[in-house]
């Protein structure tokens, strides 16, 4: 799909692609963005956390599973704007 940007895939999973410079584009922008911050501010947590006590299973699991969205997450906005740079430089 020459000239589309493609966006970070949707709840079901699918992924759309945008005209770029538009207004959805600026949408899916601050949707990466707001990602980023969420797991910046997730890692700072768990940092806190990691120096606290120990934790029960039960408190590590979700820890855990939260931490895992939030890199799937930051993984998906890198390869998006990794996708963006390789296209800007052709």
């Amino acid at each position: 799909m020459s000239g589309l940007r493609r966006m970070l895939p949707g709840a079901d999973g699918r992924t759309g692609f945008c005209q770029p410079g538009g207004m959805v584009a600026a949408m899916s922008d601050a949707i990466e963005n707001d990602l980023l911050q969420s797991a910046a501010v997730v890692l700072g947590l768990v940092r806190e956390v990691l120096a606290g006590p120990h934790l029960t299973a039960d408190e590590s699991w979700v820890m855990l599973r939260r931490t895992a969205e939030c890199l799937a997450d930051a993984v998906n906005v890198a390869e998006l704007r990794g996708e963006r740079l390789a296209a800007a430089d052709d």
